[in-house]
């Protein structure tokens, strides 16, 4: 299913969500005074040269080519802190930015390290540390209306605390899979259900049905989300207790509270109007699937991390990938919650002659708030290479224009029909790798 819902903080904090189109379904003499100049000069051109590199590359998102400019270059400490957040090393990634913001509290370096800094606890459901740096940055720019659309769910989110693990034990649980879209089986607050598997939702989900038949506490919040298809929804938030799921028990976990009589929730059943989103997906750690045995399995934790083999990473609160595209790498966002993969416009820029080959289309994007229709090219084929093995998009459709706030810094979204071609897909938030076998 494509995506349904993105709620997004803008700049570097990314994208704060997504819900899908179907149920399942991104700063001496003159010879010796010139060699002195020379050797002094030349340093500095070179070091705004980087700077000037660091900051393109920061400024468009793009994480895999910053990552490896900061591994060239003795780079300034926000730079090696985004890259560090961007590839989910949590302490090195808090000491720098919490460094550039100690010697520069007011300056646009600051105040971008704890745009960093509330994305990185809010994915990882550290809301204490999230609301800390939301209040922070309203003092120096009260007008900033992303973060204070979000302010409410955060005041609200930290009176319960951070989502904590409890125990996390590796083993293979049974799944379903509809529409290509994973759902496991849960245990809310002792409640059991089953819930779909969408990394693409900043917070986990629920109906306002099943908040009720989990017994929560449902709390109304001046914060709105933005749909796929354009339109603000508003939402609630609610709390569990605990939460477990394929043998990992959480605490303290966070969900939207949406309307049963919108998608995705309008499809489903009673105790399957549930998504599992990034806070708990990350706290899973690292986990395969197979969609043909119907397994999922938690895996031990993996060793020492290689920055430079990871080939996926955050933005914001997104998740991106790199596949390879005519022995290319492009960066997709990727979305365990999408039923099917979709293009978007910068694909069709870097590849005209893939774009001049299809046909034109009206392709339909669903969100919580209705349906959209986008101008389209509807390519027969083509073939990616994700996490290692080809696979085929039959067909491809290629969005004419930009359908969420966030699009235009990536190819494609990759969903569930690519992934669920492999025998089995590996996911570890630990080495940021995605493989499949």
């Amino acid at each position: 299913m494509a995506s349904l819902h993105r709620h997004r903080i803008k700049g570097a904090l990314g994208a704060f969500g997504s819900i899908r189109n179907s149920p399942y379904n991104l700063v001496m003499r003159v010879i010796a005074i010139g060699v002195l100049a020379c050797s002094v000069l030349l340093p500095r051109v070179h070091a705004q040269d980087s700077t000037t590199e660091l900051r393109s590359l920061y400024d468009s998102h793009r994480w895999f080519e910053l990552r490896d400019a900061v591994t060239r270059t003795d780079s300034p400490k926000f730079y090696a802190g985004a890259v560090a957040a961007a590839f989910n090393q949590v302490p090195k990634a808090e000491r720098n930015l919490q460094f550039v913001i100690a010697h520069d509290p007011s300056g646009d370096s600051g105040l971008e390290a704890r745009e960093l800094l509330l994305a990185l606890f809010y994915r990882t459901g550290n809301y204490h540390g999230a609301l800390a740096e939301a209040k922070a940055l309203l003092r120096q720019k009260p007008s900033a209306t992303d973060i204070v659309n979000i302010l409410p769910t955060l005041q609200v989110l930290s009176v319960y605390g951070s989502q904590s693990v409890g125990k996390r034990r590796p083993g293979t649980m049974k799944i379903d899979v509809e529409d290509e879209n994973l759902v496991l089986p849960v245990t809310v607050n002792g409640i059991s259900g089953h819930y779909i598997f969408d990394n693409g939702f900043s917070l986990s989900g629920i109906s306002e049905s099943e908040a009720q038949r989990l017994r929560l506490d449902i709390h109304d919040v001046a914060t709105n989300i933005d749909s796929m298809s354009g339109t603000q929804v508003k939402t609630r938030i609610a709390v569990a207790d605990s939460l477990v799921v394929a043998g990992v028990r959480l605490q303290n976990v966070a969900f939207y509270v949406l309307p049963d009589d919108k998608p995705p929730f309008n499809q489903l059943s009673t105790g399957r109007r549930g998504i599992l989103g990034l806070p708990v997906i990350l706290a899973l750690g690292h986990f395969r699937w197979s969609a043909r045995d119907l397994t999922f399995t938690v895996l031990p934790t993996s060793g020492a991390v290689q920055e430079s083999k990871a080939n996926i990473a955050f933005d914001g609160t997104g998740t991106l990938c790199r596949p390879l595209f005519d022995g290319k790498p492009i960066d997709f966002s990727l979305d365990t919650g999408a039923q099917n993969t979709v293009l978007y416009p910068s694909f069709g820029d870097s590849f005209p002659a893939v774009k001049a080959a299809g046909l034109p289309e009206n392709h339909q994007v669903t969100g919580v708030g209705g349906s959209i229709h986008i101008d389209s090219i509807s390519i027969p084929s083509l073939t990616l290479t994700v996490g290692g093995r080809p696979v085929v998009l039959k067909p491809a459709h290629l969005l004419l224009h930009d359908n969420n706030s966030t699009s235009n810094r990536f190819a494609g979204n990759l969903g569930m029909d690519l992934l669920n071609q492999a025998r089995d897909v590996e996911i570890d938030f630990q080495s940021m790798t995605l493989t499949l076998h």
